[in-house]
């Protein structure tokens, strides 16, 4: 899969090669000092792909989902107004984290709940005879697409820190993936049977890419922090004007470069130093609180448990 998302461009910071077998009273050790030595193939959840660039790569992941221009202008004409990203980046940061948090770790009760939640949030978005393309919130073709992009979120942030995930890793990432699909309104046997296919679906989806302009100036915001801009006591000011050029940065790394072109981007210097800056500290990061989204998640599922039994809405 690192085919579509790394290049000359990334320079010193191409994959390492495939991790190599370790004898096993050292291998777990060496596993926590060091991911790249970790057998993926064993691994229960997504989370455990989670590395310290995981804040880095949200925006990279909602940008390839929106390349669709269906799913884009789904979200650019919503009319659920308190879902809006571009409105309440914050509530829609909390409650997409949730429902991640459920199709990873949650069991099947949390996943009942978030299906039926999204469903009928979703029934209220439809395209209009005015919108340029036709779209249902519900479609299971687009959200298989939304949810083919989310996997990439988690093996992303393994392989553009450490290295490629070898091919039983993949087939096993795969088979992880499936809930991401199912907990929308995606049959199980629509999800990929093996990672050709899946690879052949995302590249096939990636090569059909169209982002209009209204939707990729709301995209280039979003990875800016604009919205959160003003808000939190101006702590959101602050984030968009300190780490927003950063985030906007890192974020051509983290989309295929089909996708770079549709949102008029290129790789500049300046983006390759950051990097090299951003990596450095998400493995350091790494060393202190290995699988981060684990920690975040968790507390996140627990949110939601205790919401629907006080009976305090979730979404």
């Amino acid at each position: 899969m690192t085919a579509v998302h790394h290049s000359a461009e990334s320079g010193s910071d191409a994959p390492a090669a495939p991790a190599r077998s370790v004898p096993a009273r050292t291998g777990s050790r060496r596993a926590r000092l060091n991911p790249a030595e970790r057998d993926l193939t064993q691994i229960d959840s997504l989370l455990e792909l989670s590395t310290g660039l995981w804040p880095w790569l949200p925006g990279a992941n909602v940008i390839m989902q929106l390349a669709n221009p269906a799913v884009g202008y789904g979200v650019f004409e919503s009319r659920v107004e308190s879902g809006r990203v571009d409105r309440h980046p914050i509530k829609r940061g909390r409650t997409t984290g949730l429902y991640l948090a459920v199709a990873t770790i949650g069991n099947e009760s949390d996943r009942a709940f978030i299906h039926d939640e999204v469903k009928r949030i979703h029934s209220q978005v439809f395209s209009t005879p005015e919108s340029p393309v036709r779209y249902s919130g519900n479609s299971q073709q687009l959200q298989l697409w939304v949810a083919v992009c989310l996997l990439r979120f988690f093996v992303d942030q393994y392989e553009l820190l450490y290295r490629e995930l070898t091919p039983p890793e993949r087939e096993h990432v795969l088979a992880l993936g499936r809930p991401l699909a199912t907990v929308l309104n995606v049959s199980p046997d629509a999800w990929p049977e093996n990672w050709q296919a899946y690879e052949e679906y995302f590249q096939e989806g990636i090569e059909a890419a169209q982002i209009d302009a209204p939707v990729r100036e709301m995209l280039d915001d979003l990875v800016r922090f604009g919205p959160v801009s003003g808000k939190l006591l101006g702590a959101g000011t602050a984030l968009h004007r300190l780490v927003g050029p950063a985030n906007h940065s890192f974020t051509r790394f983290g989309v295929p470069q089909r996708t770079r072109e549709e949102m008029h981007w290129e790789i500049r210097p300046a983006d390759l130093r950051r990097r090299r800056r951003i990596s450095a500290v998400a493995r350091a990061g790494d060393v202190l609180l290995p699988t981060p989204l684990k920690v975040l998640y968790t507390v996140a599922l627990w949110d939601m448990r205790i919401r629907r039994a006080l009976g305090i809405a979730v979404f």
